[in-house]
């Protein structure tokens, strides 16, 4: 089943001049955003699984890294506070993608989806070399990362930076003159890519066939420990997060009882759907607090 896709304010992005200043227009009803878990996540917390306790790591790294998170309301407003300049640009390259999702796998919905964006010479070759790579190809994480140039400004971009057919060393010296502009989702698929270069356990982080989003023997696995968020009443969008990942193994004296793939992705739903009930309960909580406070009111309005 077809997600909802980036844009799902595409009214919004594709709006009269009106929507090109800092204020939505004013016709334009605000999408409220509904946090709910992505629709067959498939990267839940290893380190929080049922499994954790029969692997132990024998190589770990944490590294953490500077970004700035958006909401798609900030696609209307000019840097610092937002997105402007790539507007046009990110609607050419996301449109047609499912959104990856947020933090934890959560989506949030409506104008609240969070974007983030990131200096190009910060991000870790490798990570940079597979973006390259997918785009240069056409592969599927094509348009997953998008790269654009750092506009002057006042002006806008357009289209992404054009990627050459074999890397060359001018190419990568401009670096610093690019973003990459994803959502928080797509740090998921790539993670150990962030940090396996100097891990002292390169060969394994770096080949993503070992990553797996459950502990299994010989498996590498990740995750997003941390995330600050944007101190938006401040006029900030900076926020930093922190990547963990391991190669694991099976403790001495334990078998692994999952006997199959299907049963690994049975467990990692089952774990991914446990913040479902919690938001379900929330939601259902926040209802019947508001219905009683209508009643009450109603009473009241009686006597």
């Amino acid at each position: 089943m077809k997600v909802d896709s980036w844009m799902l304010a595409a009214s919004f992005l594709a709006s009269t001049t009106t929507a090109l200043g800092p204020n939505k227009p004013e016709t334009e009803k605000r999408l409220p955003g509904k946090p709910a878990p992505m629709p067959n996540w498939k990267w839940p917390n290893p380190f929080q699984s049922s499994r954790a306790a029969k692997y132990e790591a024998t190589c770990q790294v944490q590294r953490s890294f500077k970004a700035e998170e958006f909401k798609l309301d900030d696609l209307a407003q000019n840097p610092p506070l937002g997105l402007l300049p790539w507007r046009d640009a990110l609607k050419d390259v996301f449109a047609e993608r499912e959104y990856p999702g947020g933090w934890d796998g959560i989506d949030n919905h409506g104008y609240d989806r969070n974007i983030l964006k990131m200096d190009y010479e910060t991000v870790p070759l490798k990570v940079k070399e597979w973006i390259e790579e997918q785009q240069r190809k056409d592969l599927p994480g094509s348009g997953l990362f998008a790269l654009f140039a750092r506009p002057a400004p006042g002006t806008r971009v357009f289209k992404q930076v054009p990627v050459p057919e074999e890397p060359t060393p001018e190419f990568r010296e401009k670096d610093d003159r690019r973003v990459v502009i994803f959502a928080p989702g797509a740090l998921y698929e790539i993670l150990p890519l962030w940090l396996g270069e100097d891990s002292g356990c390169d060969d394994e982080m770096l080949d993503l066939a070992r990553y797996s989003g459950t502990p299994k023997d010989g498996a590498v696995i990740g995750y997003p420990i941390f995330h600050s968020k944007p101190e938006r009443s401040k006029a900030s969008r900076d926020i930093e997060f922190s990547l963990l990942a391991q190669v694991v193994k099976l403790k001495e004296g334990e078998t692994d009882t999952v006997e199959s793939s299907s049963q690994v992705e049975a467990e990692a739903k089952t774990e991914d759907e446990k913040p479902a009930v919690t938001e379900a309960v929330k939601e259902a909580a926040k209802e019947a607090t508001e219905a009683i406070k209508k009643a009450t009111e109603a009473v009241k309005d009686e006597l």
